[in-house]
């Protein structure tokens, strides 16, 4: 059948790729609420404005999650997996992408940010992550470390796209 053809696949997916990317954009993302996720919140009285672009580099404590969440849905609306390169953040864009540096042994993990926290009332905490994450980063049996995140923009729109969210800018207009 025509349809079977080696060269009509391609063609369709290239055809299809160009129409999606000549679509119209919005031009101001910060109207563009992507799930509930990522619309003003309030824990603990302190309200929390999520990010509309993907600049970001923090140093801070960091502590891992697992156990009593295991399972259960984060704020992606997807099932937590301690077991899974994740992590927690108050304001970076749902999904994002980033580098998280234990700076007290030099160790780095890469982790995908697909949920809200920490909410302890310490400031301090600046990231929770998966505890598959935290014994890569070597504090599993510590709790907590000072770290070093930077979120990284290209890969943190991909992931966008990969969950089916419209990806927000590089950087802040």
């Amino acid at each position: 059948m025509w349809y079977n053809n080696v060269f009509f696949r391609p063609i369709v997916f290239l055809s299809l790729v160009l129409l999606i990317s000549c679509s119209t954009r919005d031009e101001h993302p910060e109207k563009y609420w992507h799930a509930g996720s990522e619309r003003p919140y309030v824990i603990n009285g302190i309200k929390y404005y999520p990010q509309v672009h993907y600049q970001y580099t923090a140093i801070g404590e960091s502590s891992w999650y697992g156990y009593g969440f295991h399972g259960l849905p984060t704020a992606t609306g997807r099932k937590f997996d301690k077991n899974k390169l994740t992590a927690a953040h108050r304001t970076l864009p749902l999904p994002s992408i980033v580098i998280v540096e234990n700076l007290k042994n030099g160790k780095k993990v890469k982790l995908l940010v697909n949920d809200r926290g920490p909410f302890l009332k310490t400031n301090k905490r600046i990231i929770d992550v998966s505890e598959r994450a935290a014994e890569i980063l070597g504090f599993r049996r510590k709790g907590c470390t000072k770290v070093k995140i930077t979120c990284l923009p290209k890969e943190s729109q991909l992931a966008a796209i990969a969950y089916g969210r419209k990806p927000y800018p590089s950087r802040p207009k």
